[in-house]
């Protein structure tokens, strides 16, 4: 009966994702089904001493609580660095790193070099901007014009472009706070131990894939490429070259404390609030003017709040259909299976890969689906008698590069409309690097990290 329950409500669940609905909603909606479910199969959602007295009324207790712990850890973190990221837009920091290191590829004698290193600038900015939208429109409203007039191919570029933001090894992605936060480690030690030693490889390898490839498919398509409008050059920002450092101060902070001072008492909402006031201070001197300064102060404030309405939502959506899973008992039954057979770590891992790879085709990203499984990854892991880093580093970088070969991906969407092509023309060039970017995943996390 309990399997015959779940995947009722994971077909239905899977339809409606197919039908385009918001993945967050549907995983609420499958969770509070779950725990429904749970209910009437008169299992208890709370310890009797937690529990209200009121069954359905626990159901709402257990997303309350969600709600309270990511208000309280993780989800607030990320708040912050919304807020911090919003302000880098608003001063115009976020574009002055772009120009620094973009215009000195113009200088390049071999043309063909920049696809590579424009992919390796991308993924550095990546580490401070680890929105892959915000970043998309950035590139391609700074650097696009830049490279295009330069002589390379506008396909290759919008798909080093739609690349770039997905498998950089930086705390300050969302992914990287709430995967450490359910492996009960420092965000430095998954990010710097772990994370960044599969990261890397891949991401150097790829710089090649993207050369052999790009140049490949430009001999291909040439007439084609020719079709494509150029972007309307931005004019450049007048700010102080010194600007371009500030989106970088927290991760810099980190990996002084983290990594060189070990001093992991110091976390992301202290060094983030330290760059916040620094940049602060930067902005009075540049406008001469404390009021002038301080009326930017609200930007903060509501990044923080449109952090909460994005990923934050999106957390708590994930972690109340794991609490449905648990409820009615799934996560039990997988777990007593998974210590019967044999490579079952192989096993779990391909699984994970393949459901956020097909969750992310459909709904454009993975990483809901990410939230949700890293939160189980240490029970299963412990059954199959494995590092539960193994799941989940496969996992999150299928789930961020997904999202260049997805349709419906937002980060396809805006490259592929403002570049006036079909997102289908776009995906033909990400295709082979995200392919060969999933493969070395997990071939390297067993490798490297067994």
């Amino acid at each position: 009966m309990i399997i015959s329950l779940t995947l009722v409500i994971l077909i239905l669940a899977g339809y409606f994702i197919k039908k385009n609905y918001d993945i967050k909603w549907i995983m609420f909606g499958s969770g509070m089904a779950l725990m429904g479910s749970a209910s009437l199969l008169q299992r208890p959602l709370l310890p009797e001493e937690a529990s209200s007295g009121i069954v359905w009324f626990d159901l709402f207790t257990l997303i309350g609580t969600q709600f309270t712990k990511q208000l309280t850890g993780a989800g607030f973190i990320l708040m912050i660095l919304f807020g911090y990221t919003a302000y880098m837009k608003c001063i115009g920091a976020n574009q002055m790193t772009v120009q620094v290191m973009s215009r000195p590829l113009l200088n390049l004698k071999h043309k063909g070099l920049l696809i590579p290193i424009f992919y390796l600038i991308g993924n550095i900015l990546g580490l401070m901007i680890p929105s892959a939208s915000s970043l998309s429109v950035l590139l391609m409203s700074t650097a696009y014009p830049i490279l295009v007039s330069a002589g390379i191919s506008p396909l290759a570029i919008g798909a080093v472009i739609a690349m770039s933001a997905t498998i950089a090894p930086t705390p300050l992605g969302a992914d990287n706070l709430l995967a450490s936060e359910a492996l009960q480690m420092s965000v430095g030690e998954y990010v710097f131990s772990y994370h960044a030693k599969i990261s890397i490889p891949i991401i150097l390898i790829l710089s090649i894939v993207h050369l052999v490839w790009q140049s490949y498919a430009d001999s291909k398509e040439k007439e084609q490429n020719k079709e494509i409008l150029m972007i309307e050059e931005v004019h450049s920002i007048n700010r102080p070259i010194f600007y371009a450092m500030l989106p970088m101060l927290p991760l810099l902070l980190m990996f002084i404390f983290n990594v060189l001072l070990k001093n992991d008492k110091i976390g992301m909402i202290e060094v983030t609030l330290c760059s916040f006031l620094i940049s602060l201070f930067c902005e009075m001197i540049r406008l001469k003017s404390m009021h002038k300064a301080l009326e930017s102060v609200q930007i903060f404030f509501d990044g923080m709040g449109t952090g909460f309405t994005t990923v934050v939502i999106q957390v708590v959506a994930a972690l109340t259909f794991v609490e449905g899973l648990k409820s009615i008992g799934i996560i039990d039954l997988l777990t007593d299976y998974m210590t019967q057979i044999s490579g079952a770590g192989i096993v779990l891992t391909l699984c994970f890969c393949l459901l956020a790879l097909s969750v992310g085709l459909l709904s454009g990203s993975g990483l809901a689906l990410f939230y949700a499984c890293v939160e189980l990854m240490p029970t299963f892991a412990a059954s199959a008698g494995m590092n539960p880093v193994l799941l989940a580093i496969p996992m999150q970088f299928v789930s961020h590069l997904v999202k260049s070969i997805s349709p419906v991906a937002p980060t396809v969407i805006i490259i592929s409309s403002m570049m006036k092509v079909s997102p289908l023309r776009l995906i033909k060039r990400t295709i082979v690097p995200v392919s060969v970017g999933m493969i070395l995943s997990i071939i390297l996390s067993f490798v490297m990290l067994s």
